[in-house]
């Protein structure tokens, strides 16, 4: 571990998974004055199911997380492809059962969420995370960077922490960044990909293995379902995320502008379910998984353009908020980024270097 001390103060702006995971390995490097600013009043446990690949499980491993996220989340044994007849079309095995040292896991986002926040508040206490805190602007020089905040619960009142000034500010606040918008003001809205995704989870019986993903379907229409809760599974039943996905919009069509979204927006079934109606698969019918899913969420699958730099002198950007992707490896970032800190640190402290702290962390992407 570097010599990091007199010690760097840092501030995460949005307490998602990138934001927790990336507070929980700046602590394990040796950083402990790590606070994180969240925009919603409260964490709780929203979404449906993530699938950790193996070299994402390997990240959370390396900071001891890996016997929480076993207790918690499915090893996934195998991943089985069919048409959107049912008919079988190949399959592969996964995590261990390919050969990993580690498993894939799938897990509830909720569960995730809350482990890690329970692992970061035992590591670094329960006043390293502020909610209700909306950053705004931000302001840096040769002595530090100044993070301005809001209220979102009651604008008309400041919040807790009006204004923190530390030595680095991380922006992990997700793909309509705060932080991002900031730096390129004039990027506009993430690009639609012509495609909407329905998401839920439902407790049922076991298929398959009981520990088996199924992707059935095409690019522009596909269902996919898999197992995502050891409690379940060790009373018999399957905690089941499924996801189902729709083209709503040409592929070449040059309007990119992604619909209105929220994760916690509960929509109709009826916006997509009639198109999966014939989808039986034998040990899974696909329209009783739909009909017996008590609540539905629906959001845009988006992107962004790349851009050139994620890092502007002591602020830089993380996870969806630089570098959005469908699927998400963003956690593989994490330990670069902690990486990049502490090196920029110990060059930042030598006298020599002061003037020119801001091109350490603003020359690498």
């Amino acid at each position: 571990m570097p010599n990091i001390s007199p010690q760097i103060s840092i501030a995460i702006i949005g307490g998602g998974i990138g934001g927790l995971v990336l507070a929980l390995q700046l602590h394990s490097t040796g950083f402990t004055n790590v606070t994180i600013f969240e925009s919603s009043p409260r964490l709780s446990a929203i979404g449906s199911g993530i699938n950790l690949q193996p070299s994402a499980v390997l990240v959370l491993r390396n900071l001891g997380l890996l016997p929480a996220l076993e207790a918690t989340g499915i090893k996934t044994a195998e991943l089985r492809y069919y048409n959107r007849y049912g008919h079988y079309v190949v399959s592969e095995p996964r995590g261990e059962s390919a050969g990993y040292l580690v498993p894939q896991i799938s897990i509830h986002r909720g569960m995730l969420h809350e482990l890690l926040l329970d692992a970061l508040k035992e590591r670094l206490g329960e006043g390293a995370v502020f909610t209700d805190h909306v950053f705004t602007s931000y302001s840096q020089d040769e002595e530090g960077i100044t993070a301005n905040f809001m209220r979102k619960s009651k604008p008309e009142l400041p919040p807790v922490i009006e204004s923190k000034t530390v030595d680095v500010l991380v922006g992990a606040d997700g793909i309509n960044s705060t932080a991002r918008r900031l730096l390129y003001p004039k990027e506009g809205p993430p690009n639609f990909s012509g495609r909407l995704l329905w998401r839920g989870v439902s407790l049922r019986e076991p298929f398959l293995k009981g520990r088996s993903m199924v992707w059935a379907g095409h690019a522009d229409q596909k269902f996919i379902s898999y197992p995502v809760g050891r409690e379940s599974e060790l009373e018999g039943k399957s905690l089941v995320n499924w996801i189902a996905e729709l083209r709503v919009r040409d592929k070449d069509d040059p309007d990119l502008t992604p619909p209105q979204a929220d994760w916690g927006k509960v929509v109709s079934k009826d916006r997509f379910a009639d198109r999966f109606k014939s989808w039986t698969f034998g040990f899974l019918s696909i329209p009783d998984l739909i009909e017996e899913t008590k609540e539905v969420s629906e959001f845009p699958m988006c992107d962004r353009t790349p851009v050139d730099r994620w890092s502007f002198g002591r602020l830089t950007l993380l996870g969806d908020a630089a570098h959005p992707l469908y699927p998400s490896k963003n956690l593989l970032k994490v330990p670069e980024l902690v990486i990049l800190i502490s090196n920029s640190w110990i060059e930042w402290r030598k006298p020599s270097n002061t003037r020119r702290c801001s091109s350490l962390i603003s020359s690498s992407k």
